[in-house]
C-alpha cells in the first residue's frame, strides 16, 4: 500500500506532494525495467578489492565452519 509523500526543501517548506497514483506508476515502471535484469538465484559477484580484503580477514573462509 502506498501513501502520498510530502517532499520538503532545506527551509522546511513543502516543495512537492507526490500522489499515491504517481508512486504506483513509478514503482511498476521500475519493476518492469528491472525484471529483464534479473539473473535468478546465481552467485553474487563481488569486486576484487572486496574479495582480497575478506580473504585477508578470513583466510580459512567457510571451509571449516561447515564441518
Amino acid at each position: 500500500m502506498l501513501f502520498p509523500v510530502t517532499v520538503y526543501n532545506a527551509n522546511g517548506k513543502i516543495k512537492e506532494v507526490i500522489s499515491k497514483e504517481r508512486l504506483h506508476r513509478r514503482h511498476w515502471k521500475i519493476f518492469q525495467n528491472n525484471e529483464g535484469n534479473y539473473t535468478g538465484a546465481g552467485k553474487q559477484r563481488i569486486s576484487k578489492e572486496l574479495k582480497t580484503k575478506l580473504d585477508l580477514q578470513f583466510p580459512e573462509g567457510l571451509k571449516n565452519s561447515r564441518n
